[in-house]
């Protein structure tokens, strides 16, 4: 008789366990995950290979996003913007006739300096020829594209996000966990 109660209750602690465990996962779509470092990979276009084009990968947390966002890419890339002269950046030079790629190392010091002001987004930047080109704000300016550093908008085990720039704009490579 204890052997038939014992199977029964070993069975349930089983379900109950493997239950928790399934469920454990912190990624779930619309909530928040740990922030994460990653390899930032920008790579031009072809197209851009005789241009000398300057990308900034600027950190920014929940009350700086709102202001980089709203804030007019023209006056960003003027010369002694006091916004990109303050902004906690990485800045990527790409010279004509260079390599059209480079990349900001996860261990690179900057993350570090970017931890603690609790940065939750890259923005990436890139200063563009105008031509063709339509302002807006967010990721609707094409020289701007925000990338969320949450772990649970990436692929598990995602190390590297890999932003295009090409001359309409700047393109999240990347693929999204839950794509929208």
């Amino acid at each position: 008789m204890t052997d038939r109660m014992h199977k029964p209750l070993l069975l349930a602690a089983f379900t109950i366990l493997l239950a928790a465990l399934a469920g454990c996962s912190s990624c779930k779509p619309g909530k928040p995950g740990p922030v994460g470092k990653y390899n930032i990979e920008v790579t031009l276009d072809e197209s851009l290979k005789s241009s000398s084009i300057v990308v900034d990968i600027v950190g920014v947390n929940g009350s700086t996003l709102p202001r980089y966002q709203a804030y007019p890419m023209e006056n960003y890339w003027k010369q002694n913007d006091p916004l990109r002269h303050d902004a906690p950046k990485s800045v990527m030079n790409f010279v004509s006739g260079k390599s059209l790629t480079n990349s900001l190392s996860a261990t690179d010091p900057q993350w570090e300096k970017w931890k603690a002001l609790g940065v939750t987004h890259l923005m990436i930047m890139a200063d563009l020829p105008p031509a063709g080109l339509v302002a807006g704000q967010g990721n609707a300016d094409p020289r701007r594209q925000v990338l969320p550093l949450d772990e649970c908008n990436w692929p598990a085990k995602t190390k590297t996000l890999s932003v295009l720039i090409q001359r309409s704009g700047i393109i999240a490579v990347t693929p999204t966990r839950f794509p929208k």
